[in-house]
């Protein structure tokens, strides 16, 4: 591609000169000194004396304090040995919600009710996998009989091949979401069953028959 460009240097100005090699240089260019611009602006932010940037800071130490309270669990649960049937999984479960999710923070009152059903057991190769259902619902005087609820479904791998001694593995899914969480890596919020709770009633309200 030849071109002549009266921009360019008077030397550059011949049909061997790339003109797309001249628009990657100036790119470049550009790049280069946004960044020693923006490297300038952080350390005038980043200063201990300014206000807004000690404000932010404080933010982010709050939530690396609780990114570090993770994994931290005062449930024990079961052992592959001690795991004896599908029974020890809903007593696990029942002691990990009323220990764990009632009262964290932003953990749920005591107007929502729940109840835990085993569904089933699958056979796997090398474990089995017992899943299992938590319900959630907010009965009242006029609906004694809610019309929606919110289920959250705990799947508990018991392993065939590992040592007997090796803790089970637990998860658990809310409905409408996708996240799998895991005891100790998971901090309850009230407003997620609320949030399903009126996703549900929107999708029912907007259905019609």
């Amino acid at each position: 591609m030849a071109v002549t460009d009266l921009h360019l240097p008077v030397a550059h100005q011949s049909e061997e000169y790339d003109i797309f090699a001249h628009e990657a240089h100036r790119i470049i260019d550009q790049l280069v000194s946004q960044s020693l611009t923006h490297v300038n602006d952080t350390n005038e932010i980043s200063d201990p004396n300014n206000e807004e940037y000690n404000i932010q800071r404080g933010r982010f130490i709050v939530l690396e304090n609780e990114t570090k309270t993770q994994g931290q669990t005062s449930i024990r649960w079961p052992t592959i040995a001690e795991f004896a049937d599908e029974k020890v999984g809903i007593e696990k479960i029942n002691e990990y919600i009323e220990k764990e999710w009632k009262t964290a923070p932003g953990g749920h009152d005591d107007s929502w009710l729940y109840a835990i059903d085993f569904l089933e057991r699958k056979t796997l190769e090398f474990n089995y996998l017992y899943i299992y259902r938590v319900r959630y619902s907010i009965p009242t005087r006029r609906q004694p009989i809610p019309r929606q609820t919110v289920s959250v479904y705990f799947t508990i791998d018991v392993s065939k091949i590992k040592p007997k001694n090796t803790i089970v593995h637990v998860s658990f899914v809310f409905e409408t979401m996708r996240v799998v969480y895991h005891p100790g890596e998971f901090r309850f919020r009230q407003n997620w069953l609320e949030d399903i709770i009126l996703f549900k009633e929107k999708m029912a309200n907007d259905i019609n028959f």
